[in-house]
């Protein structure tokens, strides 16, 4: 499921940052990271046993001002990064693979030298994920398909048209969203250094007009399916739902901000009760929530975050607030679809896929 997920997360991204559009030259880097597992929670100490490693591979596309967004995002770099891990502890995590769809956007540019801001998302895989009987002691992931993303800054020197050397420092993170437990999640800072080369010149292309000073205000209305699994009863997935509503207002040619309601049933929680003796009804089991956000547009997609508070909620157990972070891809002028991770801070809670309607 949330390898399936990633997977049409990363073509999303791939379609929306116009990857390997025409007249863009194509590129591929290599690179070596290496950094260390964090053990955010106590009971996670025993996992790290000596240094993260990863071996990375990039093939990449440089935009160069075909299009409106190249400009208002400096002309960046867009691609896919292969990324293998070894996780720090052979015998209990084994080893890792992301394969993720990334953008890349210059801070600072020169002809010679880039300082750029980077995000990734995409499907992963875990060698060694829990099992009761022969993998017990990884308390931190309990399945081998997962969301892999990473958040990134990379300093680069251009040593001539074509040939460039970087450094570049990045969180890597593994986890299913609650999907199967147990999943506390795997976060990996890294510090790494590579070597690209382009396949051909850049050509630069003549800016294209701005688009309007700011994003058009919209109604979004939206709906995510998820599974998860809880404590008790163990290994049963339980499904999820999302129905949103939302108004957004432009702040610039690059965001937007959101005010909004959410409908949301979580069955997990019903069975966490029953499991407690503590009997509700269905719609007792509901909750509503009212939420502010933020929106990141690049072309005809969205990457949002969303804080919430539960106006309705008997359950109490996970707080006053929860929080949304994903992606929505519009394929027309009103219809798109929406992938998100619904978490209690860094909490996961479950992750949902539906679609979306803008008017």
């Amino acid at each position: 499921m949330f390898a399936r997920t990633s997977i049409i997360l990363s073509t999303l991204l791939l379609f929306t940052l116009g990857l390997f559009a025409q007249k863009s030259p194509i590129g591929i880097e290599l690179n070596y990271a290496r950094g260390v597992l964090l053990p955010h929670r106590t009971i996670m100490k025993h996992l790290p046993q000596g240094p993260a490693q990863a071996m990375e591979l990039r093939i990449y596309t440089q935009t160069n001002g075909s299009k409106a967004w190249h400009n208002v995002y400096n002309r960046p770099q867009v691609g896919v990064s292969i990324k293998g891990f070894d996780l720090a502890n052979k015998d209990l995590l084994g080893y890792g693979l992301g394969i993720a769809a990334y953008f890349s956007s210059p801070v600072i540019s020169t002809t010679q030298f880039k300082w750029n801001l980077e995000i990734a998302a995409g499907p992963g895989i875990i060698s060694k994920p829990f099992d009761d009987d022969d993998n017990y002691k990884n308390i931190a992931i309990g399945s081998y398909g997962n969301a892999y993303v990473f958040l990134g800054q990379r300093f680069s020197y251009q040593a001539n048209d074509q040939l460039h050397v970087s450094l570049a420092m990045a969180f890597n993170h593994f986890s299913n969203s609650a999907y199967s437990l147990p999943n506390l999640g795997l976060n990996y800072p890294t510090v790494s250094f590579g070597i690209g080369y382009q396949l051909q010149k850049s050509t630069a292309l003549d800016s294209l007009p701005s688009k309007a000073s700011r994003q058009t205000g919209k109604w979004i209305t939206a709906f995510g399916l998820g599974l998860k699994e809880v404590s008790d009863p163990k290994n049963v997935k339980h499904p999820t739902f999302s129905l949103m509503g939302e108004r957004s207002f432009g702040l610039s040619r690059k965001s937007s901000a959101i005010a909004g309601i959410d409908f949301m049933y979580n069955s997990g929680l019903y069975a966490n009760r029953n499991a407690d003796s503590n009997t509700v009804s269905t719609i007792g089991n509901a909750q509503l929530g009212l939420k502010i956000g933020y929106n990141l547009h690049i072309d005809e997609a969205q990457i949002f975050l969303q804080a919430g508070w539960y106006a309705i909620d008997s359950y109490k157990l996970d707080g006053r607030f929860y929080h949304r972070a994903g992606i929505r891809y519009f394929f027309t002028d009103h219809f798109g679809a929406h992938l998100a991770l619904r978490t209690h801070l860094f909490k996961a809670d479950y992750f949902e896929a539906g679609m979306a309607y803008r008017f």
